[in-house]
């Protein structure tokens, strides 16, 4: 009898996928729309590479004005706006964020902290835009998704700040945010835009999903795409990003799931949740549509013209039992001249404008050379161009100078380990430097429990140290559950089970790698490993 033997005694190297660190991201936008600036939606994460900037905001200015931390029970609300509408942004955003966890539970709102930086009027806002073809993009507000933070940014005044339906649109990709692997994008733009019009109708009543006139008028001006183009939209189509051709696309992806979601089809209705337990499941978006209606893509189309030239589109009244008129509490602070360097740094380093960036950590450095805040920015900046040696270093200073941050512990430690590995491999570290990546995580997850990231590297540090398989288990289940979307952490999952000689669950865990919505190359690696798998096991 042959027995199986674990795959990475016999490599003695694992491979750790740096597209599971704190940078795991989405980006979701709220696109102007003519004069109103409201309407659109639009991702440009996979289209700010490298383009020329061409506008660069001015440290000086900004960090010359009174700027102020207002924070709710969930939100932390960054402004140099008047407070009167900071407390308000606040107070809605606690409504919405009340009523969501009533109806879908409070794991669905369960999340990294949320920060708002909310600034007085769209020209504040607009150096700070995320790049499109080198121009800062078209948008009213945007929102940003990342395993350390969740990040909305919008402005308190002019165009687009009449409403909030800009900031519940970009609210709703993060309560969704367990879908975003599989959904198709038509579904998940579409379902930000419904709850986009929440508002409170009474003290224990809110009403979602109102007609949207403006998509309206679009669409009965113009003839509708044809379903397959609609599902066909990806993140880098023109469709998506360019302004002259977002708004069909926007438009239709809003009156299809108002149609299957809240339209006058009792046969189709029911079938609507079978939509996404069969994407989930790994079908294309077009066969898990046709299977879930039972219904042609041209059959569709027709039931979606005559929806449209009804014109009669009902909103979705829901009563909750929570007292949504309750008073919020909202406690306030001056912030210093370096931490607001600080958070407009981050912003900028966060969509990718990283000359930028910097400006803003140089000049927290020039005010407050003993704080801790401009060497953690450089840290970041270091981490995120891939300069590991540089990022220990500034890290290591804003530990030293008193830095509190789980994120500054957490990146010493993870560019720490970077640092010993051979294209993505890693061995056993002897010596001093395992202490101190270990210590440096703990003191990480101390600060911040739910921090996926920690625990995914504790685990696969615990994993390359080989010393104690079953707490490694325990840190990267812990990731998993606090992050589903990251498939990342399944692969140094399997890598544990493969380590304790249990290839039937190492195999278990490989399966969602290998469906249509998993990253290419972390399913050309569990295909490679289930290979092996089977070949251990012969």
């Amino acid at each position: 009898m042959v027995r199986s033997r674990p795959l990475a005694r016999r490599s003695k190297t694992i491979h750790f996928f740096h597209d599971v660190n704190w940078r795991y991201r989405t980006l979701t936008a709220k696109a102007a729309e003519d004069s109103r600036f409201l309407g659109l939606s639009s991702l440009f994460a996979a289209l700010l590479l490298s383009a020329p900037l061409t506008v660069f905001a001015e440290p000086l200015p900004l960090t010359q004005e009174h700027w102020f931390e207002a924070r709710t029970a969930h939100f932390n609300i960054y402004s140099s706006g008047p407070t009167q509408e900071v407390a308000r942004v606040g107070g809605r955003l606690e409504q919405f964020r009340e009523a969501y966890s009533v109806l879908a539970g409070a794991q669905a709102v369960a999340s990294p902290p949320i920060v708002v930086m909310a600034f007085p009027t769209h020209a504040g806002l607009e150096p700070f835009l995320p790049l499109y073809q080198g121009k800062p993009a078209n948008l009213a507000a945007f929102f940003h998704r990342g395993s350390d933070e969740n990040l909305i940014a919008l402005c308190l005044s002019g165009r687009g700040a009449e409403s909030l339906d800009s900031v519940f649109h970009e609210y709703t990709h993060l309560l969704l945010r367990h879908n975003d692997l599989f959904w198709p994008l038509w579904l998940n733009e579409g379902m930000a835009e419904i709850y986009s019009t929440f508002e409170t109708t009474g003290e224990h009543a809110v009403r979602i999903g109102k007609p949207l006139e403006h998509y309206v008028r679009l669409l009965k001006g113009r003839s509708l795409m044809p379903l397959h183009d609609l599902f066909a939209v990806t993140h880098h189509s023109p469709e998506y990003n360019e302004r002259d051709r977002q708004g069909i696309f926007y438009a239709e992806s809003w009156l299809l799931t108002h149609y299957l979601m809240l339209g006058d089809n009792p046969v189709l209705k029911p079938r609507f949740g079978q939509l996404t337990a069969l994407l989930r499941q790994g079908q294309l978006p077009e066969q898990a549509f046709t299977n879930a209606f039972r219904i042609t893509l041209p059959g569709m189309e027709t039931l979606l013209r005559r929806y449209l030239e009804a014109g009669r589109f009902e909103a979705l009244k829901l009563t909750v039992t929570a007292d949504l008129s309750a008073p919020r509490s909202l406690v306030t602070r001056s912030i210093s001249p370096v931490e607001t360097c600080f958070r407009l740094g981050d912003l900028l380093l966060r969509v990718d404008r990283l000359d930028t960036a910097r400006a803003y950590f140089e000049q927290g450095e020039k005010i407050a050379p003993k704080s801790p805040l401009p060497f953690e920015g450089f840290g970041l900046l270091a981490s995120e161009q891939k300069r590991p040696a540089e990022a220990v270093q500034q890290l290591q200073t804003a530990l030293q100078h008193g830095s509190a941050s789980f994120l500054a512990h957490y990146g010493y430690a993870r560019e720490k380990l970077r640092l010993t590995a051979e294209s993505d491999n890693y061995t056993r570290i002897e010596g001093p430097e395992a202490a101190v990546i270990r210590q440096e995580l703990q003191k990480s997850l101390a600060l911040m429990p739910s921090f996926g990231p920690a625990h995914h590297l504790l685990g696969f540090f615990l994993l390359i140290q080989g010393d104690d398989l079953t707490d490694a288990e325990k840190e990267l289940q812990r990731a998993i559950q606090l992050e589903p979307e990251n498939l990342g952490y399944l692969f140094s999952l399997a890598q544990v089970q493969i380590r304790k000689n249990q290839p039937d669950a190492a195999r278990k865990t490989l399966e969602p790698l290998r469906l249509p919505y998993a990253d290419a190359r972390l399913k050309a690696h569990a295909e490679e490993m289930m290979k092996e798998i089977g070949a251990l096991k012969r």
